[in-house]
């Protein structure tokens, strides 16, 4: 069975005058069933998970339709701030609580993001999106979504995409929105496809390895029948995970219902322990902002609903090492995560002098060798003895160097 942990990361840095370090690739995928993501073959998305964590059992607390759904996970707070209760999207308080890029630009006003959806009010309704470029393709038309986001990641001055795919949720709509519906699972694992094409879009970019990146997936709600709308479990249970090279592996703190404003009965403590959507745009928010000239990423005055999950799953590498990119020394670490011994790879065709230091995540180095002794384009590294956690390893071949991150997962 799948696992799936709930959110966040992908890492690198980048130049160009409009630019910043730190960038988020958002897609939503409408209309997908938790269990039936589950059941579904999704190479693209288990690879996102691998370096990232997931919920399988966020909940939904408002209405389970599309313009409510996305108005709270875009704006950071639920239903009854954002004023968004149908597809009309009348009424809304976007004024007060807009898109998280709108949010962003109020501290980093430079920055350029990109809106890829089918669904036409998704572009034509809201305001106050911070959106510099909003994409419409036909509706349902996922290869033209890929190709979309081909284009805009192609832009090094990018900072900021979201891509909303929509074939899941038109044939939940058409056949059903089941687990055991094989029409609909196959939607999904066609749109697994497809994220595969633009995450391998998102590693061609000219300076990806210097580019820090969150990569976020999410859906809106799930379904019953040929429906959405209602409060049944099938409706309200929903999926998350975020993702990135700093990220290690963590559970959601609880998988409790905490119930629904909607339905007027929220329990706010539940709600605390468990990611909720409007979570998203506040991690978003917290990655794009670190560092920026905001005293802190989240301004209590915003009035957020959410809260930034980036603190419990990010681990910045530590002082004393450095933050050298792969593309200096090609490395291969396997398998990671892992548990015992960990094999890394690497080019060495001159049989240059080889060395390298472990350092865990407080900084402390665990681990040191010169090159005596060494291979000279591999090394076995046992972790058998060392706790659960995130390492760096820093190894030099010759002149050429590279940090690598280790994740050590022992299992019992």
């Amino acid at each position: 069975m799948k696992h799936f942990y709930i959110l966040i990361l992908l890492c690198f840095t980048i130049s160009v005058h409009a630019s910043q370090k730190r960038k988020v690739l958002f897609i939503g995928i409408a209309g997908i069933r938790s269990d039936a993501l589950q059941k579904a073959n999704t190479p693209a998305i288990d690879g996102v998970i691998a370096n990232g964590f997931y919920t399988y059992s966020s909940w939904h607390r408002g209405h389970t339709l599309s313009a409510p759904a996305w108005s709270t996970v875009m704006c950071g707070v639920e239903y009854d701030k954002h004023k968004v209760v149908d597809n009309t999207y009348t009424g809304n308080d976007y004024a007060n609580f807009p898109y998280f890029p709108t949010r962003a630009k109020s501290c980093s006003p430079n920055l350029y993001c990109t809106q890829i959806v089918q669904w036409a009010p998704m572009s034509d309704n809201p305001t106050n999106d911070g959106w510099n470029k909003k994409i419409k393709v036909a509706y349902g038309a996922g290869d033209q979504s890929v190709s979309a986001c081909q284009t805009q990641l192609a832009n090094p001055n990018l900072d900021v995409l979201f891509v909303c795919c929509d074939e899941a949720d038109i044939v939940g709509h058409t056949t059903g929105f089941s687990p055991d519906n094989a029409e609909y699972v196959k939607a999904i694992e066609t749109i697994d496809g497809r994220i595969n094409s633009v995450l391998t879009a998102l590693h061609n970019r000219p300076d990806y390895a210097n580019e820090d990146w969150i990569v976020l997936l999410t859906t809106d709600y799930g379904g019953i029948g040929t429906t959405h709308g209602t409060n049944t479990d099938q409706e309200r249970m929903i999926w998350w995970i975020g993702a990135g090279n700093r990220t290690g592996m963590r559970q959601p703190p609880s998988n409790d219902d905490p119930g629904s404003i909607a339905m007027k009965n929220y329990d706010p403590v539940k709600g605390a322990k468990n990611p909720g959507q409007y979570d998203i745009a506040v991690t978003a928010l917290d990655h794009l902002l670190r560092g920026s000239s905001c005293t802190t990423p989240i301004n209590p005055s915003w009035g957020l609903d959410g809260k930034s999950w980036l603190d419990s799953i990010h681990t910045e590498i530590p002082n004393g090492i450095n933050d050298i990119s792969a593309n200096q020394l090609q490395v291969t670490v396997f398998p990671n995560p892992g548990s015992g011994v960990i094999s890394c790879s690497f080019e060495n065709e001159t049989n240059q002098a080889v060395s390298y230091k472990v350092v865990n995540a407080l900084g402390q180095e665990i681990r040191i060798q010169a090159s005596s002794g060494l291979s000279k384009n591999k090394l076995n590294i046992d972790f058998s003895k060392e706790v659960n956690g995130i390492y760096y390893l820093q190894l030099q071949v010759g002149e050429k160097r590279a940090t690598k991150k280790i994740i050590h997962q022992e299992t019992h």
